[in-house]
Order: structure tokens, then C-alpha cells, then sequence
């Protein structure tokens, strides 16, 4: 089994924090359409055959589509790729673009799952971070998608902003168990390098979240989410049993998926490759078939650190049995070794062949990963 994703450039407004592809102007935005079903023919064979059982449309934000749009470039890939019967279908949209009739019309066409920027449910964060939708729309967005019959729905909450109270926090998440939600994807805010939001801190325009701040408020998810059923099954990501993203668990699970459009990279399973984050520069060379892109072949040891951060952000952890397939069994017992000491400090457990991050030890994920890196 393998995926797929594509990659929207487009976005009505940029917010202060992103640092994905996108760009403002819409104007090209059928140029890119026919470009892209373009590549999907060019690149129908990347997959070897595979059956497909995950399509996932990021962005930048998918939800600019229209429907007819939408539709040519989920007919072009039932034409060149053999799906799964149980296909999961995700999309990413805004929520001021969910309206009835648009949610109605993309149900139709096979989405079958909802993941909604909502971001959070405060006004004046979402001003801070110049999203594009005011709570109410967050709110109903979730409400229209569940009358329009979707089920399956996701959405995301950012926390450590600067300004947000835990208090704040608390009524952010429940607001959000309030709703009929599968799925929450929640992160800390970070500031990325080549930002607004980056330069504005460099300027000093606001005073960021404590580091204590930040950890009250990863503890208040861990608990929120526990109890109303949603535990995490991934660092940033909690969910009810059986509405696990399918296409995200690919990714952690090393398997093989192919990447649509400016910026998106692919994986099979020896090599990496990623398109240029670059709409003209796409545009031109699909145009030319003469795909602008880089790629890099991974090396034993890059394989194996992959595994290790992917596997061990999980709620599952390490298999060893399984690493000891892959890596053989002296990296099995170097890697038993080199946890010992976080297994002392109760930063990680070790049991039944199984290394896994407790639940003090996701608080320091990066510096454990980062101790157990092979050079």
C-alpha cells in the first residue's frame, strides 16, 4: 500500500507563522491545475504498481479549488492509479471556505475526510496569526461539514502563543470536544526562519510563551485529549480508535508515497526527491517534461535514523523485533544500550521488546532523538 499527496500552492492571505509553499495571487491557479494532471500522468509509474490507499491534498490550502477543478484532478488519478476499496481521501480547507453546497459537491466526488485549519477559538489569536476566519466561522465550519455528512473530521489547534493563558487553552479544547470531531492535530507554535512572524519577534512586537507556559499547556492537552477519548497517537496527534490518519501513519511507517505538485517530496523506500518550491519554475518544467526537482539517495544509517524518530514518536514506539529485522542485532542492542540511561530517568520505557517515550519523555523527545542518532 502507498500514498499520494498533492500539493496546493495557493492561499487568499498568508499567516504570519507558515513557512510551507504557498503564494497569494490566485490568478494562476488553472495553469496550475492543468500542470498538475500533467504530472500525474508523467509520474504514474513512480509507485511500481502499488495500490494506493491514501490521497491527502495539502497546501497551502486545497479548499481554494473549485469543484470542477477538484473533480478533473481526482478523475486523473482514478485513471492512472489503482486505488484501494477503503481509499482514504483527506483535504485540507479554511474554514470560511466550507460552505454547504461546496461540502456537499466535494463528498461527492470521494473525500471522505475533513482535516479543518481552525487553528483555534479565539478572536484575538487568529488575528495574531492573520488567519482568514473569526471563531464563529471555526465553530460552524465543523458543524456544516458534520450536516453535509462527513464523519470523519479532523482539526488543528495551535498553542503557546504569545498571550494565551492556560486558562485560555482550557477553553479552547472545550470548546473543541464540544464538537463531533475524530481527530485533533495540536502544535506549538514555532518561528520559522523565514516568517513574518519571525521577524516580528526579532523586533520585539510581542513577548513569546514561557518555556513553563508551554509545557502547562502540552500536559493540558495530554489530559483533555485523554478524557474525552481522543489519547495521542502521535506527538502532535490524538484521535479516537479507528480514525488514526491513515496517510500520516504511512509516513511513519516508512512506506512508499508519491508527491504532486511545487514543493512536495516522494519516498520510495531508497530515495527521496522533492519538486521546486517554485510555482513558474514548476509550471515550466512539467510544461517542457523536464521536472524541475532535487533528490538524494538515503544511506543505510539515513534509513535507520528515520526509523527511529518516526517510529519512536508513536504511542507504539520501537518494535524491536522488527528493528532487529531491518538494522540487524547488534543495532538492536546498541540501541537497548544507548536508552538505558532514559529508561533510569523514566524518559523512556522499555518493555516487551518495545521502546516507547513516557509520557515525561515526549516532553524531551528532540534531545533524546537527538542522543540516539547514528553519525
Amino acid at each position: 500500500m502507498s500514498g499520494i499527496y498533492i500539493h496546493i500552492p495557493f492561499c487568499s492571505q498568508k499567516c504570519n507563522y507558515c513557512d510551507f509553499y504557498s503564494i497569494v495571487p490566485l490568478a494562476r491557479k488553472a495553469e496550475f491545475v492543468k500542470a498538475l494532471i500533467k504530472e500525474i500522468i508523467l509520474r504514474k509509474d513512480y509507485l511500481s504498481g502499488e495500490i494506493v490507499d491514501t490521497i491527502y491534498f495539502g497546501g497551502g490550502t486545497p479548499s481554494v479549488l473549485s469543484v470542477s477543478e477538484l473533480s478533473n484532478i481526482i478523475e486523473a488519478l482514478a485513471a492512472n492509479f489503482q486505488h484501494s476499496k477503503d481509499l482514504e481521501m483527506t483535504f485540507e480547507a479554511n474554514p470560511e471556505d466550507l460552505s454547504i453546497s461546496y461540502l456537499k459537491e466535494i463528498k461527492k466526488l470521494g473525500i471522505n475526510r475533513l482535516s479543518i485549519g481552525v487553528q483555534s477559538f479565539r478572536d484575538s489569536d487568529l488575528l495574531f496569526m492573520k488567519r482568514t476566519h473569526n471563531s464563529l466561522e471555526a465553530l460552524n465550519s465543523v458543524l456544516r461539514a458534520t450536516e453535509s455528512g462527513f464523519e470523519n473530521i479532523s482539526i488543528d489547534l495551535i498553542y503557546g502563543l504569545p498571550n494565551l493563558s492556560l486558562n485560555d487553552w482550557e477553553l479552547n479544547l472545550k470548546q473543541a470536544f464540544q464538537l463531533p470531531i475524530k481527530h485533533l492535530s495540536s502544535y506549538h507554535l514555532t518561528y520559522e526562519k523565514q516568517t513574518l512572524l519571525y521577524k516580528q519577534l526579532l523586533q520585539k512586537k510581542f513577548t513569546p510563551s514561557t518555556e513553563d507556559s508551554s509545557i502547562a499547556q502540552f500536559e493540558l492537552l495530554m489530559d483533555y485529549t485523554q478524557q474525552n477519548n481522543l489519547p495521542y497517537y502521535e506527538i502532535s496527534n490524538f484521535s479516537i480508535e479507528g480514525y488514526y490518519s491513515k496517510h500520516n501513519l504511512s509516513y511513519w511507517q516508512q512506506k512508499k508515497y508519491l508527491g504532486l505538485g511545487p514543493s512536495a517530496h516522494s519516498y520510495n523506500g531508497r530515495t527521496r526527491e522533492w519538486n521546486v518550491s517554485n510555482l513558474l519554475k514548476y509550471l515550466e518544467g512539467i510544461k517542457t517534461r523536464n521536472r524541475v526537482f532535487e533528490k538524494e539517495i538515503l544511506s543505510p544509517i539515513d534509513i535507520e535514523n528515520e526509523f527511529l524518530i518516526t517510529n519512536l514518536r508513536t504511542k507504539w514506539g520501537i518494535d524491536l523485533i522488527s528493528y532487529s529485522e531491518k538494522f540487524g542485532a547488534l543495532n538492536k542492542q546498541k540501541i537497548i544500550k544507548d536508552v538505558e540511561s532514559f529508561v533510569n530517568q523514566e524518559l523512556v520505557i522499555y518493555q516487551q521488546n518495545t521502546i516507547k517515550f513516557s509520557r515525561k519523555g515526549i516532553l524531551l523527545s528532540d534531545f533524546i532523538l537527538e542522543k540516539l542518532f547514528r553519525l
